[in-house]
């Protein structure tokens, strides 16, 4: 039973490694319009990253207000399910 419980834990550590290993991490400068406008509405969880995005937005002068809706609805379908 022990050695089961330890393959599991070894199991869900080495899962775990291998997705921090897969994230996806955009530089400001190499995001779309779109994808900075999502991540600072919905994405940034972190104030600073928030602040330093809501700046990159306002250097940028991108318009989130035209993706606004779309975002919105996104969260929307994707709480849903």
């Amino acid at each position: 039973m022990r050695l089961i419980f330890v393959f599991c834990i070894i199991f869900f550590l080495s899962i775990n490694a291998y997705a921090e290993n897969k994230k996806i991490i955009i530089p400001f400068k190499e995001m779309s319009s779109f994808q900075a406008c999502y991540a600072f509405m919905i994405g940034a969880n972190d104030l600073e990253k928030k602040s330093m995005l809501e700046d990159w937005i306002k250097i940028k002068d991108i318009n989130c207000n035209q993706y606004a809706e779309v975002i919105y609805r996104a969260k929307i379908l994707g709480n849903i399910k």
